[in-house]
């Protein structure tokens, strides 16, 4: 961000250890689904246990190239699985096609294939059993001088994150400096 004098810059998932400052946002949540066509054929999961009679996309992180596990929170403790895949991707529009096309289950956030969910296209499956929520952040350079313009836009895009059920905020937010900045 610094050599690209780039202001701030939103980041979903887990954070790489860094120099940035980072300010939670809030959390993506996640939903298990499928395309209609896909469970017709294979049936619906109702548990965990009903998952290797399953297929899934594979989603390879770009950054690794490694496939993610199928993820579930039981409890307060947090499952994985690895399912067979026939296809592996490495971007959420290409997942979520393949999703549509009916070559497996995903794990998506909710926000990405709302539209889809609502009117048919895909379906959630195990509700019980979703992965833990992705963490958001926004980051910058500096905690000491935060230009107007970037808090300004920072709680712009929270609030709008928030109204649009794209983002659950953060359950307690920090203490901010002195003078409530």
């Amino acid at each position: 961000l610094v050599q690209e004098s780039v202001d701030c810059a939103l980041r979903v998932g887990t954070l790489a250890d860094s120099g940035l400052v980072a300010r939670k946002l809030g959390e993506m949540a996640l939903v298990n689904c499928a395309s209609p066509a896909y469970l017709a054929r294979h049936g619906t999961p109702q548990t965990p246990d009903d998952l290797p009679g399953h297929q899934v996309v594979s989603y390879s992180a770009p950054s690794s190239g490694r496939a993610a596990p199928w993820e579930w929170q039981q409890g307060a403790q947090l499952r994985s699985l690895v399912l067979p895949s026939t296809v592996a991707v490495n971007n959420v529009e290409s997942y979520i096609a393949c999703g549509l096309a009916g070559l497996g289950l995903i794990q998506v956030p909710e926000y990405d294939v709302r539209a889809h969910l609502q009117c048919g296209e895909l379906v959630a499956v195990l509700p019980a059993y979703s992965a833990a929520p992705m963490p958001v952040h926004m980051l910058y350079p500096h905690r000491t001088h935060v230009p107007r313009r970037v808090r300004v836009f920072i709680e712009w895009l929270e609030r709008l994150l928030v109204q649009t059920g794209t983002l659950t905020p953060p359950t307690a937010r920090p203490p901010r400096g002195r003078g409530g900045r």
